[in-house]
């Protein structure tokens, strides 16, 4: 992909904050596709020395070309924890090491239909270890860097250069901040210290691309030329109930509503209660059984907007008897939200009701 100068300085913006948000001496780095996919071309990396990143650009994508060219080759995390005696490294050893670096954690950055469109890293000064936090915090960033450069590619093809930059940055703040955000949940929720690193970043990036998944609506309206934020729970449930069926053949998701909308803020906090239920549905609910569905209404009355969550010819349910993850989550957002849920376990389905007040809805 070639950047321009203004695009290159984007991704150095979105490298400071992921910088700036740890605030534990990682140095990070941006890497995109080169136009013929066999190398790798410097995006961002403003804290990393100047000679080094001269050295590597236009480096080779494949096995044992250090952290980043692995990643990109295998389309997967690569972590390094000490560069000095890994053999990934074994080609840029010298070169690294003379400036000070030790430790490279880079993980691929993909567009929407999966394919490799750079890397992310992490560099270090001294040998480390990544933590699960740590795992699922670059895996966080380096989904919602690959949401900032499919939107430079619009702004691009668009040719809306002078608006990119702080339409992009803003919306990488946002996102940036929510991966911490979420991340540190992770912890604050006392999640069981026997999940593993990728269970940890699987819970993290599902809640992620749901959040992305509701925000991309919001981007391909403004890109529309809709100036307005707002968008609507049908657009929203059909965005994240879309790979779950919702559509198709066997009709087991159903939506009856009318076209209200919500502003972005709780657009965002919906897709994750919307992404949650859908979860467990599938896993534990009527969606997991033959012949099971789920028919979601809603309807704006005095109080807000009213949404009923309903599950039928499921399993029997009953309350759980402790709160996981996901259902602090959901509490969590409820109260950023202002809003009220109850739930209501019955033998043949869990039924779910929310109530969003009229000054959460951006009306």
């Amino acid at each position: 992909m070639v950047l321009g100068g203004e695009r290159k300085t984007i991704l150095a913006d979105i490298v400071r904050l992921a910088e700036d948000q740890t605030g534990d001496g990682m140095l990070a780095s941006i890497l995109l596709l080169s136009e013929d996919g066999k190398h790798l071309e410097l995006g961002g990396a403003p804290s990393l020395p100047d000679a080094y990143n001269a050295a590597i650009k236009g480096m080779a994508i494949g096995e044992g070309e250090g952290s980043c060219g692995t990643a990109a080759a295998l389309g997967q995390a690569v972590f390094v924890e000490d560069i000095g005696t890994d053999p990934l490294w074994a080609n840029f050893r010298e070169l690294a090491l003379s400036h000070g670096l030790r430790a490279c954690w880079a993980v691929p950055i993909k567009a929407g239909d999966g394919s490799v469109v750079g890397t992310f890293a992490n560099y270090y000064r001294e040998p480390r270890q990544p933590s699960t936090l740590d795992r699922a915090i670059i895996e966080a960033i380096a989904l919602t860097t690959s949401i900032a450069v499919e939107r430079m590619h619009l702004e691009r093809m668009r040719n809306r250069a002078e608006d990119a930059k702080a339409l992009v940055l803003e919306e990488l703040q946002h996102r940036v901040k929510n991966a911490f955000a979420l991340a540190q949940s992770l912890i604050n929720l006392n999640v069981p210290a026997a999940l593993s690193a990728r269970d940890l970043a699987d819970k993290v990036n599902g809640k992620l691309r749901a959040i992305a998944s509701a925000q991309d609506l919001i981007i391909v309206q403004h890109a529309a030329g809709h100036s307005s934020e707002m968008t609507s729970i049908r657009t929203l449930l059909a965005t994240i109930l879309g790979p779950l069926g919702y559509g198709d053949a066997e009709n087991r998701i159903s939506l009856n509503g009318d076209d209200q909308t919500v502003d972005a803020q709780s657009l965002s906090g919906l897709a994750m209660i919307f992404h949650e239920l859908a979860t467990n549905a599938t896993k534990y609910g009527s969606l997991k059984a033959k012949g099971g569905c789920v028919a979601i209404g809603w309807e704006t009355g005095a109080d807000g907007l009213t949404i009923r969550w309903t599950e039928i010819g499921g399993p029997e349910t009953t309350p759980p008897e402790n709160q996981n993850f996901g259902t602090r989550l959901i509490a969590s957002t409820i109260r950023q939200l202002q809003a009220h849920i109850d739930y209501d376990w019955r033998a043949d389905g869990l039924r779910v009701t929310m109530l969003l007040p009229r000054a959460s809805m951006g009306a």
